[in-house]
């Protein structure tokens, strides 16, 4: 379905698609996370969900991996981080069948309000305190609305940095594991989609072959770091990505 929906596709939109993968390196580059929850949205204006999710997941796998193995004890952070990843299993599953499932503009709303709402939370989450006994249920919620929100991307990695944020002061490794646990989720997606009907292992190929234009954005972004100051950037990329949902929305209820 990928390599089909690109091969029909006018030039101008495959130029796009390269350029919205570009300025999500971009962004990763500078802070180290964030890639899908830019490049989603953006791919989102010019081809549907489905393709645009198949077309993540092997660069989520490979962007991530390094950071994911990096200094060792994996094992530990994912353990840290076990609440989310028991609600993502269940949540993934159900996602992707509901993603296969839903009509194109049905999706773009759900895709619009779900991204709206990470980059909200995002902005907020440092500034929110999660008591003790709540990490557990909230860990498996996060978990499992981001493996169900049909479009697997960060939400899960995204929930990491959430809970260990609202905990209090970060601890060591956290970061590591939300990575990891983001690195497991895209593996599982890709799994499940190419398992489906609607996708081969060539749209496997044309994902992996993604990776060259995020490559470049992050070779770029990774000389701008010192020049940009990451936490304003990142600032104005969650308002960026609030303002995609919202067009998003439009384009779901006006289509």
């Amino acid at each position: 379905m990928l390599i089909r929906t690109l091969y029909f596709e006018q030039a101008s939109i495959i130029a796009a698609v390269a350029c919205s993968l570009i300025v999500a390196g971009l962004l990763k580059g500078i802070i180290g996370v964030g890639m899908p929850v830019v490049a989603l949205p953006l791919l989102l204006l010019f081809i549907d969900i489905k393709s645009a999710a198949m077309l993540l997941s092997m660069p989520l796998i490979f962007s991530n991996l390094p950071q994911a193995l990096e200094g060792g004890k994996t094992g530990r952070c994912l353990m840290q981080l076990m609440p989310v990843i028991l609600g993502m299993i269940p949540g993934l599953f159900l996602g992707v069948r509901i993603l296969l499932a839903l009509d194109a503009n049905v999706a773009k709303i759900i895709a619009g309000l779900v991204v709206m709402g990470v980059g909200g939370v995002t902005l907020l989450a440092p500034k929110l305190q999660l008591q003790s006994r709540l990490v557990l249920p909230t860990g498996i919620t996060f978990g499992f609305f981001g493996g169900n929100s049909g479009r697997h991307r960060s939400d899960a990695g995204t929930a990491c940095f959430h809970i260990s944020a609202c905990k209090g002061p970060a601890r060591k490794g956290v970061h590591k594991g939300s990575i990891a646990v983001l690195v497991v989720s895209a593996g599982l997606l890709a799994i499940l989609l190419t398992a489906s009907r609607q996708f081969s292992w060539l749209d496997v190929s044309v994902s992996t072959a993604a990776m060259l234009p995020i490559v470049l954005g992050m070779y770029v972004g990774q000389h701008m770091r010192d020049k940009i100051a990451p936490e304003t950037f990142e600032k104005l990329v969650l308002i960026a990505v609030i303002a995609a949902g919202a067009e998003l929305l439009r384009h779901g209820f006006f289509s």
